[in-house]
């Protein structure tokens, strides 16, 4: 590691304390408050100028979905992008819309397709984060395979959140459910971005937290959180991508599932290297690159997605 490198590592082992013992460190209105999980986050890994350069992380993965019992093989994509947000409609603002209704957040895109037999699934999961605690606004999912259409959209104001679904299963057809959403709420579906600003430091952590399962289906099952267990590890396991390897921090995940391990970068911003789920599931980094996709339309633009050549991780 860079001597600029280690000094940032230093820095943010020792500013989560600095942060919890200021005042107004917690925004109005936040699940997060004195001794929460959420409150542990680390402000300058979402204030960081890098998600201000006007383009988005793009990290592409050789996947795995467990799907009919089968392994199911495919590329998936996570985006993380800084955009202007509405806090009255939930939703990206227009250029000119009221300042005073305005809201950074950074959004997270799970983007998933794959084969089952004659038909494709597809899935896709957004997050919006407040850029001031990194904690979730909203969340919407959008699933649909031969079978039929699912959609589902999670909005928190304070400590509530609602969850609403509308499914294709008897029974589920329309679905409503008020969730708790307290300092130690996490969703399984924004811990790929959410654990990247974590604190890192030479000794183990174990948290208590109140897990709400992943939305990524087309079923509206019960969201109630269930307990949880996260662990973030302290010692730097090396990892392979393509030709290099990387060092990486690991967090395991246990609640009643089983088990589920990632590995993030050792520089920041801490992109995702490996996630392996306990329902067999699997992400493995192919590469990382910052563009602005919202660009890249014209024919023969599909070729940035075959970016294979190291470095791996490009965030310049």
């Amino acid at each position: 590691m860079s001597a600029a490198n280690r000094l940032r590592s230093s820095l943010l082992i020792l500013l989560p304390a600095l942060l919890l013992a200021a005042p107004g460190c917690t925004a109005a209105g936040s699940a997060a408050g004195p001794g929460s999980v959420r409150g542990a986050v680390l402000a300058e890994w979402a204030a960081s100028p890098i998600w201000d350069d006007g383009r988005a992380e793009i990290a592409a993965y050789e996947a795995v979905a467990m799907r009919y019992g089968e392994p199911r093989k495919f590329t998936a994509y996570l985006i993380v992008v800084k955009e202007d947000f509405s806090r009255s409609e939930l939703v990206k603002a227009d250029s000119g819309h009221d300042p005073a209704d305005l809201v950074p957040v950074l959004k997270m895109n799970q983007v998933i397709h794959f084969e089952t037999g004659v038909y494709d699934y597809h899935q896709m999961l957004s997050i919006f984060f407040d850029r001031s605690d990194m904690i979730p606004l909203k969340m919407s999912l959008t699933h649909f395979e031969w079978c039929g259409n699912t959609y589902k959209e999670l909005k928190r104001r304070g400590g509530k959140a609602v969850l609403k679904a509308n499914t294709y299963w008897d029974g589920m057809a329309e679905r409503s459910f008020d969730v708790p959403f307290t300092g130690r709420t996490l969703m399984y579906d924004e811990l790929p971005v959410w654990l990247r600003s974590l604190p890192w430091g030479p000794k183990e952590r174990n948290w208590g937290v109140n897990l709400i399962p992943s939305q990524i289906s087309s079923r509206a099952d019960d969201p109630r959180p269930r307990p949880a267990t996260l662990k973030i590890r302290p010692e730097v396991e090396e990892v392979r991508v393509g030709s290099e390897t990387l060092r990486a921090y690991r967090v395991d995940l246990e609640w009643e599932g089983g088990t589920d391990t990632f590995r993030f970068h050792e520089d920041p911003p801490h992109v995702l290297i490996s996630w392996d789920r306990s329902d067999g599931g699997t992400y493995r980094l192919l590469w990382s690159r910052r563009m602005p996709y919202w660009k890249l339309n014209a024919p023969g633009d599909a070729a940035h997605l075959g970016v294979s050549t190291p470095p791996a991780i490009d965030n310049g």
